[in-house]
């Protein structure tokens, strides 16, 4: 009886601690967009950033965008000096945030998990 009354309160904190994420998220939205306007600033970018999801590698977005494995290289590199992606695992950059401007009407789009 313990373990479910700890699993239901880890429950609710999770789902709390999710709400507080999407009210930050909301809160600094137009800051974020601008930021990530200012560095995605082609289409080949914006669709780089639409697939660092941690689990594509930077070899499979270069063919899906059509650009050089180097241009995905580089771009994740910037992205990681600002703080805006992670790599956990080499070659397989991550957004620390899922957030993509509505507005940017991307054809292929990788959900972070």
């Amino acid at each position: 009886m313990k373990m479910a009354r700890s699993e239901n309160i880890l429950e609710q904190i999770l789902a709390e601690l999710g709400e507080i994420k999407q009210i930050l998220l909301l809160n600094s939205r137009e800051v974020l967009k601008n930021e990530l306007n200012e560095i995605a600033s082609t289409e080949e970018r914006k669709q780089i950033w639409g697939l660092l999801d941690g689990l594509t590698s930077t070899a499979d977005i270069s063919k899906k965008v059509g650009v050089s494995l180097r241009t995905v290289q580089m771009f994740a590199f910037q992205l990681e000096e600002k703080e805006f992606v992670i790599t956990e695992k080499r070659g397989y950059p991550k957004r620390r945030m899922d957030y993509i401007p509505s507005d940017w009407q991307l054809k292929e789009v990788s959900r972070v998990g």
